[in-house]
C-alpha cells in the first residue's frame, strides 16, 4: 500500500499530465485519510481552479497557509485565484507575503502592479509597488515604476519625490530615465511631447549610443502615425547596435506601413536570423512574405511557428490567408474560420445568439447572414445569396447601411437589413419576431458561407453579376456624359490603412495612361480632388465627374455611375465589387502582391466573370497593368 508521500506523488505526476480527473480522486483520498494535509490541501485547490472552480480552489488554498504560512509558492497562488476571479485587490496581500517569505517573488509583485495600471487601477498598483520597495528600497526599476503609478494617481508629489531618489540611486542616469520612458509607453503616456517623449530625449542627449533608448524613441514616433520619424530612429539605434533584433523587426514594421516591402522582408530576415525561436519576431517575417508576395514561403514558416506556438491567432490567419491566396481553396476555407481570434474580427465574434449555420436544414425558417468585413467583402460574399434564395433558403442580410438601397433592389427575396450596434432588436430574438416570418433558426457570417457553398475542390462560388443599378439614375448619368464619347469610369485611391500605399496610383499618371480622343474619364473616385482634375482638364484630358454624385456615401448613385459607363478602370477597392457584381466590363489594376480574393498569376476571377486582373510584374511598376487597362480601352474605342 502506498505511503501518503508516494500516493501524492502519483497525483502530482498525473496532474502535471493534464489528467485532472485521475489526480483529483488521489488527492481526495488523500484527504480523506489526513484532512488537514497542507501540501494536498494546496495542489488540489490548484486543480480545482484550473477546472474553473476558483472560489473552491481558494477555499482550499486558504486551509493550506492556515496550515502552514510559510510556504510562497501557496500565497502566489491565491494570488493567481483572486485575479482570475476579478479580486485583485484581495490579491494584493498573498501577493506582498510571497514575496516578503521570497524576496526573488518582487518580480512577481512588480508584474501585478504593472497589469493593474494598464488596466486602470494606479491606486491598486501604487500600493503594490510601495509594498515592493520597501521589500527593494535600493531597485532603480521598481522606483520607476512606482513614479509612473503614483503619477498616474495624481500623486504628482510623491511621484516626483520617488523620481529623485531613483535619480540618486542611478550609477548610469541614462538608463534610469529610458526604463522610466518606457514604462510611460506602456502605461499609455505616448503623446509626441508628453512626458515619455521628454524623458526619452533627455535620456538621449545623455547617451546618444543606446540603441534602447533609440527603439523607445522609434515606438513613440510609429504610435504617433509618424513613420518617417520612426525610421530614422529605428536606423540610428541600427547603427549603434547592428544586432538588435527588436529594433530590425520593428523597423521592418515601420516600413510595410510605407511600402517599402522588399526592404521591410530583408530587415525581417535578419530579425529571425537574429532571434530564430522568437516566436513574435518569426510571426512578423510570415507577413512581410505574404506582403511582399511570396505566399509559398510565407506558409511553410507560418506552419514552423504554428508548431511551436499553436494558439497564436495571427499566425493562423496568415496561414488562411497564404493558403488562398495559393488557391488551396479546401483547406484555405477551413484555416479562414481562426480569424475570430484577432481583431477586428475578435470584435464582432458572438454578435448573435441563433447556433451558427452548418448547412443544415432550417425547417423552413429563416437564415441570418451578416457582414463583418469591409464593403468589398461584403458585396463580394453577398454575391452567394442568390444561391441559397435557389437552394430554399429564406434569408436574412445584416449589412453596412450604405448598401441597404442596393441589395434590397437587387435580392428582392432577401430581408435586407442595416447593421447597428447593438444590433436590431428583431435579429437577436430566438423565437419568432411574427407568425408569418417565422424565427431566425441560425446565423453565419458572410464570410464563411464560401466553405459550405464551394465546390468539391474548395473552389469558390459566385452569383455575379448580381446586382441591379437604380436605372433612371444610371440614366440620368449617361445623359450627363458628352454624346458621342466613350465613359471610362475610374478610381485610383484607398484609404486601407495596411494596402493603400501598394494599390494607389496617382491620378495624373492613370489619367494620362488613358487619354484618347473621343474618351471621357468619369470619377468615380470619393474624396475631393479638385485641383488635381483641374489641372488635367488644362492639359487638355477630358475628365470630370457626374453631378450630384457622392461615391463615398451614395453607394447606390455610385452603382448606377458604375452602369452608366462603359468600361471601368479601378485599383483595388470598393469600385472594383460594385462593377464586377454589376456585370460591368471591368480592369482591376492590382499591385504585385495582391490580396488573397485575387489569387496569383491569372487575369480572370471566379468572383467576378467581367473583371480582367492587370496585374504589376514588379513592386511599384505600373506600367504593365496600365498598358493592358489602355489595350481594353483602344478595343473597345476602335471596335
Amino acid at each position: 500500500m502506498a505511503t501518503i508521500q508516494e500516493a501524492l506523488l502519483i497525483a502530482f505526476d498525473l496532474h502535471q499530465e493534464r489528467r485532472l480527473d485521475e489526480a483529483d480522486a488521489i488527492y481526495r483520498q488523500i484527504l480523506d485519510a489526513v484532512p488537514d494535509h497542507v501540501m494536498t490541501l494546496h495542489l488540489r485547490g490548484i486543480l480545482l481552479g484550473q477546472g474553473g472552480r476558483l472560489e473552491e480552489g481558494c477555499a482550499l488554498i486558504r486551509q493550506a497557509i492556515a496550515g502552514d504560512g510559510t510556504q510562497p509558492d501557496f500565497h502566489t497562488n491565491l494570488a493567481g485565484l483572486l485575479e482570475a476571479l476579478g479580486r485583485s485587490g484581495e490579491a494584493l496581500d498573498p501577493m506582498v507575503r510571497a514575496a516578503t517569505l521570497d524576496p526573488t517573488r518582487i518580480v512577481q509583485l512588480n508584474d501585478f502592479a504593472m497589469r493593474s495600471l494598464k488596466a486602470g487601477r494606479s491606486g491598486e498598483a501604487a500600493q503594490a509597488l510601495r509594498a515592493a520597495v520597501g521589500l527593494q528600497p535600493l531597485s532603480i526599476e521598481l522606483r520607476c515604476n512606482l513614479a509612473v503609478a503614483l503619477a498616474a494617481d495624481r500623486q504628482g508629489a510623491a511621484a516626483a519625490a520617488e523620481r529623485r531618489i531613483a535619480l540618486l540611486l542611478a550609477p548610469d542616469a541614462t538608463e534610469m530615465l529610458r526604463l522610466l520612458g518606457e514604462y510611460l509607453l506602456q502605461v499609455g503616456r505616448q503623446a509626441p511631447d508628453g512626458e515619455a517623449a521628454r524623458t526619452l530625449r533627455r535620456a538621449l542627449i545623455l547617451d546618444p549610443l543606446h540603441h534602447g533608448l533609440w527603439n523607445g524613441l522609434g515606438r513613440l514616433h510609429k504610435e504617433a502615425g509618424r513613420l518617417t520619424e520612426a525610421r530614422r530612429a529605428y536606423e540610428s539605434g541600427l547603427a549603434v547596435d547592428p544586432s538588435a533584433a527588436e529594433l530590425w523587426n520593428n523597423r521592418s514594421n515601420v516600413l510595410k506601413g510605407q511600402d517599402d516591402l522588399e526592404t521591410a522582408l530583408a530587415g525581417q530576415r535578419r530579425a529571425a536570423a537574429l532571434r530564430p525561436d522568437e516566436i513574435g519576431i518569426r510571426s512578423n517575417l510570415g507577413d512581410a512574405l505574404l506582403l511582399a508576395g511570396h505566399p509559398e514561403e510565407a506558409l511553410a514558416n507560418t506552419q514552423a511557428v504554428l508548431a511551436l506556438a499553436p494558439e497564436l491567432g495571427e499566425s493562423r490567419l496568415l496561414r488562411a490567408l497564404a493558403l488562398l491566396t495559393l488557391g488551396r481553396f479546401k483547406e484555405g476555407w477551413a484555416a479562414w474560420e481562426d480569424r475570430w481570434t484577432v481583431q477586428p474580427w475578435l470584435f464582432a465574434a458572438g454578435r448573435f445568439p441563433q447556433p451558427a449555420w452548418t448547412g443544415q436544414p432550417l425547417g423552413g425558417n429563416r437564415l441570418l447572414i451578416w457582414g463583418e468585413q469591409g464593403i468589398g467583402d461584403e458585396i463580394q460574399f453577398a454575391s452567394l445569396l442568390p444561391l441559397l434564395v435557389r437552394a430554399g433558403v429564406r434569408c436574412v442580410l445584416e449589412c453596412e447601411p450604405r448598401l441597404v438601397p442596393l441589395f434590397t433592389r437587387s435580392l428582392p427575396e432577401v430581408e435586407v437589413v442595416a447593421r447597428g450596434w447593438p444590433p436590431d432588436a428583431n435579429l437577436t430574438r430566438t423565437e419568432a419576431a411574427d407568425p408569418v416570418r417565422g424565427p431566425i433558426a441560425a446565423q453565419i457570417p458572410a464570410g464563411s458561407l464560401p466553405r459550405l457553398l464551394a465546390d468539391a475542390g474548395g473552389a469558390p462560388s459566385s452569383a455575379a453579376p448580381y446586382l441591379l443599378a437604380d436605372p433612371a439614375r444610371a440614366s440620368g448619368f449617361r445623359a450627363a456624359i458628352p454624346a458621342g464619347t466613350l465613359a471610362v469610369g475610374i478610381a485610383w485611391h484607398t484609404t486601407n490603412p495596411k494596402h493603400g500605399r501598394s494599390r494607389n496610383i496617382p491620378l495624373r499618371v492613370l489619367a494620362h495612361a488613358l487619354h484618347r480622343p473621343s474618351v471621357r474619364l468619369v470619377v468615380l473616385q470619393y474624396g475631393d480632388w479638385t485641383q488635381e482634375i483641374a489641372a488635367l482638364t488644362a492639359e487638355g484630358i477630358d475628365i470630370g465627374g457626374l453631378p450630384g454624385l457622392d461615391p463615398w456615401g451614395d453607394l447606390d448613385g455610385l452603382a448606377a455611375a458604375v452602369a452608366a459607363v462603359d468600361l471601368v478602370v479601378s485599383i483595388d477597392n470598393v469600385t472594383v465589387h460594385l462593377a464586377g457584381a454589376l456585370g460591368s466590363p471591368t480592369c482591376a489594376l492590382l499591385p504585385h502582391a495582391a490580396e488573397w480574393r485575387w489569387l496569383r498569376d491569372r487575369s480572370d476571377t471566379p468572383w467576378y466573370p467581367t473583371v480582367t486582373l492587370c496585374r504589376q510584374q514588379a513592386p511599384k511598376d505600373w506600367s504593365v497593368p496600365l498598358r493592358l487597362a489602355r489595350q481594353r480601352l483602344d478595343e473597345l474605342a476602335d471596335g
